[in-house]
């Protein structure tokens, strides 16, 4: 063979990716959502930058005396528009919140602790366990939430949903047999339980060993008593019958979801950007303070390769604190390039912000 003369390579169906894909907000949670169709696709960066660790006495690199200096994952979407979900906060299960043992009555048992191992969403989610039918978990909210409004003030109506997740062993969800969960919004003080809404999950519902999302429309409660929204005084997470043995279980990220397909140009849920309903028209408005309540849980994009298999890359965290660039073209579509950083946690700062799949099925 002459020199210089390269023998090509040709790539398994494994290494080539296909131009379709899907881009989630919140992956695997009760508030996912489909961030809208993208143009030009997508790119991942992912920077690295590793530090050698100097050592007296060696006349050059040392192997393994080297660490990561820097680790950052970047993602830019060149979408066409950017769906937003309204989302309000009952209960985020962590530890400023005031859950406790025992059902809402008082009467059963039911033991709560706060759990930071097994966590959906946040730092910590609120762990029961519960032997007896009636006992429960529960929270008393240090006010009145009132859940016919969203933050913005926008309307909540019984189209938009009910959102949290719930974590059973294999071993626990046997255990709960033909028992129901029942979470319930009350509306009287702590030890009357009169008027509220309530929904069952039953067992076949639940995966084991993996946090299951459940998303319900507010229609689908039953009215307990004289139902009333815009009153809630707390929540609670009981046992609806008899199980066949203790049950264990824990329940993350109690949020109310706005039923909505709208879609803006302006990348919302990030870079400190508001919004208010004003009847014909919404009106963004940038903050200059970055709340938690803006960041994506993690942004996932979801593709197949040329053999049929699919991945997912999951980057948590992430937030657009990037610039946002409109590309506006007569008789054409919006074209908006949007980057999101992945963040680490302050309670993980050793753990990496992206998480890739790669299926073998």
């Amino acid at each position: 063979m002459s020199k210089g003369v390269i023998t090509p390579t040709v790539p398994s169906a494994n290494d080539i990716a296909l131009g379709e894909f899907k881009v989630y907000g919140n992956y695997e949670k009760p508030s996912e959502i489909e961030l809208g169709a993208t143009r030009g696709g997508c790119k991942i960066d992912i920077e690295r930058s590793i530090k050698e660790i100097t050592f007296d006495g060696a006349y050059g690199a040392i192997k393994g005396l080297r660490r990561y200096e820097k680790f950052n994952v970047k993602l830019t979407l060149n979408s066409l528009c950017l769906k937003y979900f309204n989302r309000a906060i009952i209960s985020d299960c962590e530890s400023d919140g005031l859950w406790e043992s025992k059902a809402w009555l008082l009467a059963s048992g039911g033991v709560y602790a706060a759990e930071t191992s097994i966590v959906s969403e946040g730092d910590q989610s609120s762990k029961g366990t519960l032997t007896d039918s009636g006992d429960g978990i529960h929270e008393v909210f240090a006010a009145s939430k009132d859940l016919t409004a969203f933050d913005n003030s926008e309307v909540s109506d019984t189209d938009d949903y009910i959102g949290f997740s719930i974590y059973i062993s294999t071993q626990d969800l046997t255990d709960l047999s033909t028992a129901d969960l029942r979470l319930t919004f009350h509306q009287d003080a702590e030890g009357t339980e009169t008027n509220g809404w309530y929904y069952d999950v039953a067992a076949s519902a639940l995966t084991a060993d993996e946090w299951t999302a459940i998303k319900i429309a507010k229609s689908a409660f039953t009215e307990l008593g004289t139902g009333d929204w815009s009153a809630i005084t707390g929540v609670s997470l009981k046992l609806n019958a008899a199980p066949g043995a203790e049950v264990i279980c824990y329940i993350d990220g109690i949020c109310m979801l706005q039923d909505t397909a709208l879609s803006t140009i302006v990348p919302v849920n990030g870079g400190g950007m508001s919004y208010t309903d004003e009847g014909d028209y919404r009106e963004f408005t940038p903050n200059l303070e970055i709340t938690d309540d803006e960041y994506y849980e993690n942004i996932a994009i979801a593709g197949q390769k040329h053999d049929g298999k699919a991945f997912i890359i999951i980057m948590n965290n992430m937030l657009n604190d990037g610039n946002i660039t409109l590309s506006l073209q007569e008789k054409d579509e919006v074209v908006n390039e949007t980057v999101f950083i992945a963040h680490y946690k302050g309670s993980a700062p050793l753990t990496t912000p992206i998480l890739i799949r790669d299926y073998d099925v």
